[in-house]
C-alpha cells in the first residue's frame, strides 16, 4: 500500500490514539494569500502532508496549476525540518519567479500553507491537513505524487457528479520509478465484488493510494492507530457511511514510486501488518462476513498467533487447527519439496 516518504519524528502519542476530526487549533504558521482570485466554498480541497521534499511538492502544486478544474482550495500542511517548502510558498506568492505565469493559476490564489511547530508524525500530518479542509470534495495528495493529465482532477469530478449516489471515485494511476513506469487499475472482479459488499475491501487493496481517489465530505480520517494499512482504514471510513463508488481505469493520477516511502519499511512478515488487519477486523465488525472472518482466520495463523486469539476472532478450534495443516502443507511440506526439486535442476 502505498504512502507518503517516510517521515516518522515519531508520532507523538500515537498508541491507542485515533483521529479527531475537530479543525484543531492552528499551531503552525498560515500565511495570508494576498493574491486576488476565487472565492466561496471551494468544489474541492486538495491535501497536502508535506516533509523536507521541496521538488516533489513543486511538480505537484505544477500540476495542479495547470488543471482544467480550478474551483479548488489547496492544503498544504508541511512537517519540514527546513525552510524550502516554506520559500516556495513565498515564491508563488511573490509572482516574481520564472514560473510566475503558472503560478497565476486562480487557484493558487487559495493555497493555504502551514508549518507545523514540531513536525507530528505521517498519519498525524495527514489528518491535520483533512482536518482543515471546507470543500464539498476531499483530494488528498501525497506529495511524492501528481496529476498525470491536464484534465485528471475534471475527470475525477464527473465521476462523483455523475453518480450521486457514489460518496467515493477512484481511478487507475502510473507507476513511476527511476528505473521504469506501468500502469496499473482495480480488476473487473474485484470492482464488481466491492460493489456487492463494501467488506471485501478487506481481502484486499486494489483501490490503491489515497492519492487515486475523490470524495465527498464526510469526516473521514486515517486512524491514527494504524499504521501499514492506513489507507484502507480511510476506505472503510467512507464506504460504511455509504458504500456506492464510481471507477475509472484510466491512469489519472501518477504514483512516485522510491523506497523511502513508509511502506518500504516493513518487513514481509511485520507484525504491525497483522495488527493493522485485526484492528480492522474489530473495528468494522468484520466477523458477521464470512469471508472476512476465513481471512483473518489465515492472517492470524500466517502471523504465527495463537488459538486464543483466533477464538476472539470467532474461529473454532477444527478450523484454527485445519487452517494450520493448511499452512504446513504449503509452507513447509511444499516448500522444502519445490526447494529439492530446484537443487536437483527439476522443474521451473
Amino acid at each position: 500500500m502505498k504512502e507518503m516518504r517516510q517521515n516518522r519524528p515519531e508520532e507523538p502519542g500515537a498508541a491507542g490514539k485515533q483521529a479527531s476530526f475537530r479543525k484543531p487549533p492552528s499551531s503552525g504558521k498560515p500565511a495570508p494569500s494576498g493574491m486576488p482570485g476565487i472565492s466561496g466554498r471551494p468544489k474541492v480541497s486538495i491535501c497536502i502532508p508535506a516533509y523536507n521534499n521541496e521538488a516533489e511538492v513543486r511538480r505537484l502544486l505544477s500540476s495542479i496549476a495547470v488543471q482544467t478544474m480550478q474551483d479548488a482550495e489547496i492544503i498544504l500542511t508541511d512537517d519540514s525540518t527546513n525552510g524550502k517548502i516554506e520559500a516556495l510558498v513565498e515564491e508563488i506568492r511573490g509572482g516574481k519567479s520564472a514560473d510566475a505565469v503558472r503560478w497565476n493559476a486562480p487557484c493558487m490564489s487559495r493555497l493555504r500553507y502551514v508549518h507545523n511547530e514540531k513536525p507530528l508524525g505521517h498519519i498525524f500530518n495527514w489528518n491535520k491537513a483533512l482536518s482543515l479542509a471546507e470543500g464539498e470534495y476531499i483530494k488528498i495528495m501525497f506529495s511524492d505524487d501528481w496529476f498525470t493529465k491536464e484534465d485528471s482532477l475534471e475527470r475525477l469530478m464527473a465521476l462523483l457528479d455523475e453518480n450521486p449516489q457514489a460518496s467515493l471515485a477512484f481511478c487507475g494511476t502510473r507507476q513511476v520509478s527511476k528505473e521504469r513506469t506501468w500502469e496499473r487499475a482495480a480488476g473487473t472482479e474485484y470492482v464488481e465484488r466491492l460493489r456487492r459488499d463494501y467488506r471485501y475491501l478487506f481481502l484486499g487493496n486494489e483501490i490503491g493510494a489515497p492519492s487515486a481517489t475523490l470524495y465527498r465530505a464526510c469526516g473521514a480520517a486515517f486512524d491514527e492507530r494504524s499504521n501499514w494499512a492506513s489507507d484502507m482504514f480511510l476506505y472503510f471510513e467512507i464506504l460504511q457511511k455509504n458504500p456506492g463508488f464510481a471507477f475509472t481505469p484510466e491512469p489519472l493520477i501518477s504514483i512516485g514510486v522510491h523506497e523511502e516511502q513508509y511502506t518500504e519499511s516493513f518487513a514481509e512478515r511485520d507484525i504491525r501488518k497483522y495488527q493493522d488487519r485485526l484492528l480492522m477486523y474489530e473495528k468494522y465488525g468484520l466477523g458477521e462476513q464470512e469471508d472476512c472472518r476465513r481471512e483473518m482466520l489465515r492472517l492470524t495463523v500466517m502471523y504465527g498467533q495463537g488459538f486464543q486469539t483466533a477464538s476472539a476472532c470467532g474461529a473454532t478450534r477444527g478450523e484454527y487447527l485445519r487452517q494450520r495443516a493448511v499452512w504446513f502443507w504449503h509452507n513447509t511440506v511444499l516448500g522444502c519439496w519445490n526447494g529439492l526439486l530446484h537443487r536437483l535442476g527439476i522443474g521451473s
